[in-house]
């Protein structure tokens, strides 16, 4: 599929100009809660939930908000908040 294809066909422009999905969840994710287009799957969901970056403190209103549909980042973050 083509980038602008994919674009039109699932991603839209949130409030803060960033591209996001039209649908949750995910319209590749399968019944059995795994991606169906895991080998192709665009960057940004390689590196979600983004919780390994050196500077994370940049995208902690992007993290809460995973917290509220992602129970995995849900658990991430409360293991995180036994560390520090």
């Amino acid at each position: 599929m083509r980038p602008g294809d994919f674009i039109e066909k699932y991603l839209r422009i949130d409030e803060d100009k960033d591209y996001v999905l039209k649908s949750s969840p995910c319209a590749f994710l399968g019944s059995d809660n795994y991606c169906s287009i895991y080998e192709a799957r665009p960057k940004a969901c390689r590196e979600y939930p983004h919780t390994d970056r050196k500077k994370m403190i940049q995208i902690m209103d992007l993290t809460y908000q995973n917290t509220l549909v992602c129970p995995a980042v849900l658990e991430m973050v409360e293991r995180l908040k036994n560390v520090f």
